[in-house]
């Protein structure tokens, strides 16, 4: 089964829209635009294991090819192909379609989804994160959001849950990790582990909110690490822009991304408007996706978001345009060049202006032409 979705005029409109002010953003920042193929080898997308087989939309003319499934994968090899020689760090971002295979028993679902995003590789600082989630909070600034859309970002690391689990290394550690990231505390209570570990575990599950305040909570189980120190400057950091955007920041200790392309931070935007959150914008880092493919690096690191467009666009305000939709007409055959003329004339004034080709001298006709096309009045051509 194919999900496949004819898109309404208004929504192409408005997804063009958003594209059109996401990179303006971008650009502003210092980002170049690439533009990765549709078409992939199965090796490029599962890179280091990123992606299984069968998550992967496959080209039947070719079992080694493939339709995109997200588009980092491609731009991180591009990085160490025909950008091997650019300064770093590379700023680039890009638009466009993935495509998702959901397969269960009975069924497999195709999905098409319109993204956009940027990718930071190889920047030499501490926190790349600071000026990757700045940007992410800048263009969703630039929208044009409905009131009510409460913003939040929900932010952890693979980094706490390795901290969470270096106890368990050699007992029930798949279990563990898997119960904390699908919040199954039946799993956790069958498991033959110290109870008092059990408690901490459960409790958890149930441990998210303001990132200082986590922060220290974990501080008093573990103990400080040079992980939970690095995170408190982060987001000692990050929680002044977010208050200038007026995003709220979340940490979850038990959060990590379902593909296997992060390592260290992981974050998700999120919109909720009080019946329902979505997922507005996920990312985070792939330090590990660098250096499979860029061994020689300096620097490897990279960090990066996507923006679901299709779901960004259900937040948005329907834009009213100032601009006149002006209907053309004429009643004798040779005014057609001076209606052509005519045309120019009001498009470069900024108005929409049709011309309708045929002469017309029948006013009621008229009015149905311009109710059919949209059109605020008539400008006869004499």
């Amino acid at each position: 089964m194919t999900d496949i979705k004819e898109i309404k005029l208004v929504d192409v409109k408005n997804n063009s829209n958003i594209i059109n002010n996401l990179n303006s953003i971008y650009k502003l920042w210092g980002y170049e635009e690439v533009s990765p193929s549709f078409i992939n080898t199965l090796e490029t997308i599962k890179g280091r294991g990123v992606i299984d087989e069968n998550q992967v939309v496959g080209i039947v003319s070719n079992n080694s090819l493939c339709l995109r499934p997200e588009m980092t994968t491609s731009i991180v090899k591009l990085s160490s192909t025909r950008l091997i020689n650019k300064k770093r760090p590379i700023r680039l971002f890009t638009n466009g379609m993935v495509f998702d295979k959901k397969q269960n028993k009975n069924s497999i679902k195709l999905q098409e989804k319109l993204q956009s995003g940027i990718e930071l590789i190889g920047y030499d600082t501490k926190c790349p994160e600071i000026e990757v989630i700045n940007i992410l909070f800048d263009a969703i600034d630039n929208i044009n959001l409905k009131d009510g859309c409460n913003l939040f970002l929900l932010v952890s690391t693979t980094k706490i849950m390795e901290l969470i689990l270096n106890k368990y290394k050699n007992n029930y550690f798949e279990e563990i990790k898997k119960s904390l990231v699908d919040f199954d505390q039946d799993n956790l209570s069958k498991l033959e582990i110290d109870e008092d570990d059990k408690y901490i575990l459960k409790d958890l599950l149930f441990t998210r909110g303001e990132p200082i305040a986590i922060l220290k909570k974990l501080k008093t189980i573990y103990g400080t690490s040079k992980t939970l120190d690095d995170l408190n400057f982060l987001f000692d950091t990050l929680s002044k822009i977010s208050n200038r955007y007026g995003v709220k920041l979340q940490l979850d200790p038990t959060f990590q991304p379902h593909l296997n392309l992060y390592e260290g931070i992981v974050f998700q935007l999120i919109g909720d408007n009080g019946k329902n959150k979505s997922v507005i914008a996920k990312g985070g880092r792939y330090d590990e996706l660098v250096r499979f493919f860029s061994p020689n690096e300096k620097i490897f690191n990279g960090i990066g978001f996507t923006i679901s467009v299709d779901i960004l666009r259900n937040f948005i305000r329907e834009e009213n345009t100032d601009k006149k939709k002006i209907l053309l007409m004429f009643k004798d055959a040779y005014l057609l060049e001076k209606g052509l003329n005519e045309q120019k004339v009001q498009q470069k004034r900024g108005n929409i202006a049709i011309l309708y080709l045929n002469p017309c001298d029948d006013l009621a006709k008229a009015n149905q032409i311009m109710k059919e096309n949209n059109c605020s009045e008539i400008l006869w051509v004499k």
